[in-house]
């Protein structure tokens, strides 16, 4: 009998346990801490700030490459 009552508490508490795992607990999660959301935006900003000067650097290469692309069909026209 007292094995029957040990096995079922222990069933019962695992049941539980399983439960409590499966809970929905999201909103907690997706919530920042305020230092988090400062060092987020910071990383964004310096990142923007590196990336700004390499997109504007690759424009200019990208109009240097069709600028000698048109002068070498105007020399095969010629």
């Amino acid at each position: 009998m007292k094995k029957k009552i040990f096995y079922c508490t222990i069933a019962v508490f695992l049941a539980g346990l399983t439960l409590f795992a499966c809970s929905n607990n999201k909103e907690a999660e997706s919530e920042k801490a305020p230092i988090e959301t400062m060092t987020d935006k910071a990383a964004k900003e310096w990142a923007h700030k590196i990336r700004t000067p390499i997109e504007k650097a690759h424009d200019v290469e990208k109009k240097q490459l069709e600028r000698y692309k048109d002068i070498e069909e105007t020399l095969k026209k010629e």
